[in-house]
């Protein structure tokens, strides 16, 4: 039998809850009951991924229409849900449906979980020209055309022939750039791309493009420079901090030299997009016999190991890195990170101090130093240390979230500042899930469980949470 099945049950043993309400609770639905009559539903975590998946995979397949009708749908079932609504409206962002994305943001009720979303995405990605419903489909049928299918070709006719508005509409102009560029004719897009900047300067996937257009130019130190620009942008929401340093990796990938380098920039590319295993394989190719640059590469796939959950594999090559270069900050991370992990704090501090010398990735040792001082039991250090991190870094979701802890008076509001700040952090929503049980407002608690559980399935903290919830509704049923 299933692990989790187990944990659940014996669980509700604990709480004495009925076999009836947990198989009530955990029934399947068939995802092939898909509703046409649109209207407010209440997704499971399950549902609405399959949901998702099969929505992407028609955009994906060139089934605009039918995906747009999808996905307006599913926004109007959303409804009541924020988190479903802001990843709706993310992904509806990245497919160039601009309206669908607009109508997600206006159905979210707490704007402060949606709110810095909101902002940063508007601000950022919206074209200045305002379309209509027409000339999104077609834009997004050429920007599925250029990306999943081979067909960049075949795009910019369609756009040239059905979009005749180049002069002020920015977003049409990044599309062209976009099929130029895969088709590898890097004059044409730098043409477009340029007449997209020169409508919305600050759009960040237009100026993401420039920097790959002009990388494949061989002007280096212009790719570099924007950029250096993009990274001055203020942004609070994680998910577009860690777009822009992702790309950071690609251009030093593109403009580095030395093919070991090359390699350890790619590889960082794709830890940063979560693709640990291309990442891996990377890494792995660019090994040599020359132990100085090997450090380097042992430093990041040390990381990749740590994220992964394989510390004795991290604890290998962290210790190979170590051996070579004593102060680079991956190592020194994974370092702490595998101290940590078993329970050896002192030791752990020892390597985040040192990392929290470093002037790159200082947000992230200096977290874990905090959190090091809080198992140590000197909590006024940590939060110190934890409150510096928020005023210094507006995107430190993780600090606010400590904070949030060790504050009962703010601990909602931070809280919700968390999961703003990163929607994809799970111990957010396990814990606004457990003030809102404490509060008895167990709908809204059983919403934010699903949260969690949409992020990761394998948390234990949430079936003891929903345990917890399927007790208390027990006994108010009881109750009335």
């Amino acid at each position: 039998m299933n692990k989790k099945i187990i944990l659940l049950f014996t669980l509700c043993l604990i709480f004495g809850i009925s076999k009836d309400v947990f198989a009530e609770e955990f029934e399947v639905t068939n995802p092939a009951n898909n509703h046409t009559q649109y209207g407010k539903v209440q997704y499971s975590a399950k549902e609405f991924k399959n949901n998702l998946d099969a929505l992407s995979n028609k955009f994906n397949n060139i089934n605009i229409s039918s995906a747009y009708e999808d996905m307006s749908g599913m926004i109007i079932d959303s409804e009541g849900n924020d988190y479903y609504l802001m990843l709706l409206a993310d992904k509806a962002t990245g497919f160039g449906f601009f309206d669908l994305a607009e109508l997600a943001f206006s159905k979210i009720s707490d704007s402060e979980i949606a709110k810095i979303d909101s902002e940063n995405t508007k601000q950022l990605f919206f074209p200045k020209y305002k379309m209509s419903t027409k000339e999104i489909i077609s834009l997004s049928e050429a920007l599925s055309n250029i990306e999943y299918n081979d067909r960049s070709s075949e795009a910019i006719k369609d756009i040239q022939s059905g979009i005749t508005n180049f002069g002020t509409n920015d977003y049409a102009n990044y599309i062209m750039a976009l099929g130029y560029m895969k088709l590898n004719d890097i004059d044409s897009a730098k043409k477009y791309i340029q007449a997209a900047l020169t409508i919305n300067p600050i759009n960040l996937n237009y100026k993401i493009l420039q920097s790959k257009v002009v990388a494949e130019t061989k002007r280096n130190k212009k790719s570099l420079k924007i950029v250096k620009d993009t990274k001055k942008y203020d942004i609070s929401y994680y998910p577009i901090k860690r777009k822009i340093a992702s790309n950071e990796e690609y251009i030093m990938y593109k403009t580095e030299k030395q093919p070991w380098l090359k390699d350890y920039h790619l590889g960082y590319y794709y830890y940063l997009r979560d693709d640990n295993n291309k990442a891996l394989r990377v890494l792995q190719s660019a090994i040599s016999k020359n132990n100085s640059r090997n450090a380097l590469l042992y430093s990041l796939m040390s990381r990749i190991y740590i994220k992964n959950g394989d510390f004795e594999r991290a604890n290998i090559v962290a210790t190979k890195a170590y051996n070579y270069n004593l102060s680079n900050i991956n190592t020194l991370l994974s370092l702490g990170d595998i101290a940590y992990e078993n329970n050896k704090y002192k030791q752990a501090l020892k390597y985040y101090k040192k990392a929290a010398k470093s002037r790159s990735s200082v947000t992230e040792a200096k977290l874990k130093l905090a959190n090091t001082y809080s198992k140590l039991n000197n909590t006024k250090t940590s939060d110190s240390i934890y409150k510096k991190l928020v005023e210094k870094d507006s995107a430190a979701y993780e600090a606010y979230y400590h904070i949030a802890l060790n504050n009962p008076a703010i601990e909602l509001n931070y809280l919700k500042k968390s999961v703003a700040i990163n929607p994809n952090f799970k111990d957010g929503w396990i814990d606004l899930s457990r003030i809102m049980i404490e509060n008895g407002n167990l709908a809204q608690a059983k919403k934010y469980l699903e949260n969690a559980y949409y992020i990761d399935g394998n948390d234990f903290r949430y079936y003891y949470y929903q345990s917890l919830l399927l007790k208390k509704t027990e006994e108010l049923n009881r109750a009335k």
